[in-house]
């Protein structure tokens, strides 16, 4: 499905407060906790670091706090987002742009976070050219998305899990890959593309990138033992 930068643009400033009201409600507290010891052990000796994708901000200021005299940039498509962040931060610099159009020179950055970005954009491959593009070589790009897997369409407990213990996991079409918008309150969706994990791994090889580690997560308000989290480390080896 075709989702244009100005689309793309429009659709995340609309997300915004629903966005920002999830935060200001402590929502996105376990994705941070996460997060966070990933850029401390990562990224905590990088000079120059990009957040693409950064929203109100939350893991720039995150890697602005644990590096030392780094240059952290934010940079996202939603301009209300980006005032929000602003608002919240200091020290960071905040950019808007798309992902697959950067404002950057060449190898401008040793380090960029992408977090729950990727499976939001129309284009991967362009995605991850731009990516590769910026980043310096011997760079880390440091990813964290929904789990392609056990996030597949049609995936998801199979009865009420806060009710239910002993509630299992259903594995829903992950091998057809698609592209839509899915509704995430009554008046607001988000385009979310389902790829599989050879589609991201090969993208993500085309542009030189080796992958370091792959780290498998579940989140505490899920059932356990269910990775809802895919977080790869990966390279730029050319």
């Amino acid at each position: 499905m075709s989702n244009p930068p100005q689309n793309a643009k429009n659709t995340w400033d609309k997300l915004s407060e629903w966005w920002i009201r999830g935060i200001e409600d402590n929502e996105s507290s376990e994705y941070v906790e996460i997060i966070v010891p990933l850029v401390e052990g990562i990224l905590s000796t990088k000079k120059t670091i990009l957040d693409v994708g950064t929203g109100t901000g939350l893991v720039a200021k995150e890697a602005k706090r644990v590096t030392e005299h780094a240059t952290i940039v934010g940079g996202d498509i939603s301009m209300r987002q980006l005032r929000y962040a602003k608002e919240l931060t200091s020290g960071v610099q905040f950019v808007q742009h798309s992902i697959d159009e950067m404002p950057y020179k060449d190898e401008k950055f040793d380090g960029v976070i992408c977090s729950m970005v990727l499976e939001h954009v129309e284009s991967l491959l362009k995605a991850v050219s731009e990516i590769a593009r910026i980043l310096e070589k011997g760079g880390t790009l440091l990813i964290i998305m929904n789990h392609p897997v056990f996030q597949s369409p049609g995936s998801g407990p199979t009865a009420p899990y806060s009710d239910n213990p002993d509630a299992i996991w259903g594995i829903g079409d992950y091998l057809t890959e698609t592209s839509d918008f899915e509704k995430i309150t009554p008046d607001l969706e988000v385009l979310y593309a389902h790829r599989t994990l050879s589609t991201y791994f090969n993208a993500l090889s085309r542009e030189n990138f080796i992958i370091q580690s792959v780290i498998e997560k579940s989140l505490p308000s899920g059932i356990s033992g269910i990775p809802e989290l895919l977080i790869v480390l990966c390279r730029k080896v050319q």
